[in-house]
């Protein structure tokens, strides 16, 4: 069972930052009705108007000229050069509690723009689809597969206009597989998937439903170089697929006969280091040492996991003599 990565590779890539999804947009004013979006209509000219829209559709807006204003104006969308929705308060504290992994948190209050936007729903980039949409992405982070499954029925797509949103979209059939563990669909949409371009946090969750789909069907070292797929390229980026990915890997490592058999025999006259087994067994142990480092993300290893940190590969530190008998080297003139 070799695998594709080494664990240099994944230290190396463990410290890439995280970058945000999206980039922020205007802050709306704070006071804003729940029933309305606030925006720009923004003219040919250049100039803009304030607008506190109450309804819309594809081709016309009705809205307020401030907030507490009684009466509303209609206007054909065709008059101005673009209506531009700011984001809502709401929107923007859902947001920074999702990239702050706060995903039970961020899914009610996106459900909040879902309802609350839902007149604005005929217009581009809306704050209700996209508060639907991160919705979804909540559940499915929190690995609510049957809640990702209900919700995605009543989810419309109108008005969501990033390539990456709509490319997860289409990613939500491999979770849906892995929630009917529909092996060996996971195994054939994963592989035409893969041979596309694929921002390395949409390649993680491919990957990883594959390792499951392996896993599960028995294929070994199809399952670890999925899995070790996910984590390097998750690595640095949302961790939660990374973190379970590690796990996949460990659990496998322990589930083979030749990794038990070299386990049995560590550290006696028949252990073999050359071993697909010894190596399988080194490589888990220093998978649950990276996840107890960075990997679980404050979890800890359970008891047949924590095993493993035995089996880890030694750190050969530099012999300090040796470099302090080094000549110094003259600097130049």
């Amino acid at each position: 069972m070799k695998t594709l990565f080494s664990v240099t590779t994944l230290i190396a890539l463990l410290a890439v930052p995280v970058m945000a999804q999206d980039a922020a947009a205007p802050a709306a004013p704070a006071a804003v009705a729940a029933t309305q979006a606030p925006a720009f209509i923004i003219y040919a000219d250049g100039n803009k108007d304030d607008a506190f829209i109450v309804a819309a559709t594809k081709t016309q807006i009705r809205y307020k000229t401030t907030p507490q204003a009684i009466d509303t104006e209609d206007m054909n969308i065709s008059e101005c050069q673009a209506v531009y929705l700011l984001e809502p308060p709401i929107y923007r504290q859902a947001m920074e509690e999702y990239q702050g992994r706060k995903y039970a948190e961020a899914k009610e209050n996106f459900a909040k723009c879902k309802v609350m936007f839902k007149p604005t729903t005929a217009l581009d980039h809306n704050y209700s689809t996209l508060g639907a949409f991160y919705e979804l992405e909540c559940l499915r982070r929190l690995g609510d597969l049957e809640g990702l499954s209900k919700a995605l029925e009543g989810f419309r797509k109108d008005g969501l206009m990033r390539d990456h949103h709509l490319r997860q979209l289409e990613l939500y059939v491999f979770w849906d597989a892995v929630r009917t563990k529909s092996w060996d669909r996971v195994v054939a949409l994963g592989n035409d998937r893969m041979q596309e371009k694929l921002p390395s946090y949409q390649r993680a969750q491919v990957a990883y439903c594959m390792g499951l789909a392996y896993e599960a069907l028995k294929q070994e070292s199809k399952a670890l170089n999925s899995f070790n797929a996910a984590l390097v390229a998750d690595a640095g980026g949302t961790e939660e697929i990374a973190e379970q990915s590690a796990q996949g890997i460990m659990r496998v490592h322990l589930a083979n006969e030749e990794v038990k058999l070299a386990m049995r025999l560590w550290g006696t006259e028949d252990e073999n280091k050359f071993s697909t087994g010894y190596l399988n067994l080194q490589e888990a142990g220093a998978i649950a040492a990276l996840y107890e480092l960075t990997l679980g993300n404050g979890k800890k290893l359970s008891a047949s996991q924590s095993i493993l940190l035995k089996y880890k590969p030694a750190i050969n530190k530099p012999d300090a003599s040796k470099e302090a008998a080094k000549p110094a080297v003259p600097e130049k003139k």
